[in-house]
């Protein structure tokens, strides 16, 4: 509808603003609806237009004005109040009852496409819901506005293709099925699809950090290694496998080279594409017993002493790398021992190490104790959820109930120890309870 101009030029004199504006809200409030009424404050001026509107006088101070009365008089023009309202403050007006509702909507459907992105989907329901909760608290959904639908159905299928692959069953156990590129143009449509920073790489990091009892990764280097326990390595040449004291027993070039670093007595860093290009190659004699452990310092500590057997550091979740020389060490018949932190992200990884075959080290609850006692600093079991310790279940119910993490580094004194000892009599340190007796 148009307004006369003489009509528009005298609702917009500048003594009326603070009605419009009331009239504005209360007009969104009654889903754009011209009934009941507001109450302004009016000057002398402000009251003067006003009675002109009205057809009556009207009084400075505080006025009631009934909004039927006025869009009456509007009307005889032509036009509705709504119409004057919309035009003397440039906006249309909205109406708030109905967007609210409509909002409602969106996020309905948002929570329904979500929660059918996992539901029965490679997570158990306590672990889809503390997924859901997480994307709700981050508002990764808002943030993606129109294109959330969009964004859930691309996740999803790449989700259930992880799932129907075995690769949430098996984390960390199986070679690399995917490149990232390959496996984000075949689920989102670009090779780009979960590159860091998009919606749907956001998404996956925080199911698979749920599934794995992780933190969800802040860090390039932590997301690589959460791909790669999903079998999708993000590159062949980044994340490297750290180890010390190697020395393959082949005459071809790669394992000469190894032979030589170790005795160089440098730390080796082994990539996937090294590794592919040394397929075949064993690393150690079957029957031989090595080393695995979490954290870089205790691989430093050996390396520092001399230690004269061999050490794989998974360097934290353990990257592609790390987990296909420990694969294939438990695959030729190495007995790997493995450390980690007693805190239950270390506590998964060691799960992982096990079930895959390996052998834990000093990973008892009675050496979680032990090591517990004597440390200085208590920092309580804030990140990842509790796991189940199979070689033993004490260790988990002992832990949760002391709420204390230990941290590998505090120990190293004691694990430098027993790799100093394994290399002096040259076989097993471990008793079957995985405590070490030592002379």
């Amino acid at each position: 509808m148009t307004i006369p101009e003489q009509t528009l030029e005298y609702v917009r004199d500048g003594a009326l603003a603070g009605l419009w504006e009331a009239i504005a809200a209360k007009l969104e409030r009654n889903r754009l609806s011209s009934v009941g009424t507001v109450r302004v404050v009016l000057d002398p001026a402000g009251a003067s237009q006003l009675s002109g509107l009205l057809g009556s006088i009207t009084r400075s101070g505080t006025v009631t004005v009934k909004l039927s009365a006025l869009d009456a008089r509007f009307r005889v023009t032509g036009v509705s109040l709504v119409t004057v309202v919309e035009h003397v403050r440039g906006t249309p007006l909205v109406d708030r009852k109905q967007a609210t509702a409509e909002r409602a909507l969106v996020v309905a459907e948002r929570r329904r496409l979500l929660d059918e992105a996992v539901a029965d989907v490679g997570l158990s329901a306590m672990q889809a819901q503390s997924f859901v909760a997480g994307v709700r608290a981050a508002g990764l959904l808002t943030r993606a506005g129109g294109d959330a639908g969009a964004i859930l159905a691309r996740f999803g299928a790449a989700w259930k293709e992880l799932a129907r692959s075995g690769a949430l069953e098996q984390l960390g156990e199986a070679e690399p099925t995917w490149l990232l590129g390959e496996f984000a143009s075949r689920y989102t449509g670009t090779s780009h699809g979960f590159d860091d920073g998009t919606t749907e790489s956001k998404l996956m990091m925080r199911a698979l950090a749920v599934i794995s009892g992780t933190p969800v990764p802040t860090s390039p280097e932590d997301r690589r290694r959460l791909w790669a326990l999903a079998g999708v390595s993000t590159d062949e040449v980044s994340g490297t496998a750290m180890t010390w004291g190697f020395r393959p027993d082949r005459t071809d070039t790669w394992s000469a080279m190894m032979r030589g670093r170790a005795d160089l007595g440098v730390v080796t860093h082994l990539t996937v594409q090294e590794l592919k290009v040394a397929a075949g190659v064993r690393l150690a004699a079957r029957g031989t017993e090595m080393f695995a452990c979490e954290n870089p310092q205790v691989l430093q500590a050996a390396a520092s002493a001399g230690v004269r057997v061999p050490v794989l550091c998974l360097s934290g979740q353990g990257s592609a790398a790390a987990w296909m020389v420990l694969r294939q060490l438990l695959n030729d018949g190495v007995a790997v021992r493995y450390h980690g932190d007693f805190d239950w992200p270390g506590i998964g990884i060691a799960r992982r190490v096990y079930l895959a075959g390996g052998t834990p080290w000093r990973m008892s609850a009675e050496d979680y104790l032990m090591a517990l006692a004597e440390t200085t600093e208590r920092e309580r079991l804030d990140e990842g959820q509790p796991t189940g310790t199979d070689w033993d279940p004490q260790l988990a119910i002992v832990m949760a109930e002391q709420d204390a993490v230990v941290h590998e580094e505090s120990v190293i004194s004691m694990l430098l120890a027993d790799l100093l000892q394994a290399a002096a009599i040259g076989a097993s340190i471990l008793n079957p309870d995985c405590r070490y007796e030592g002379p």
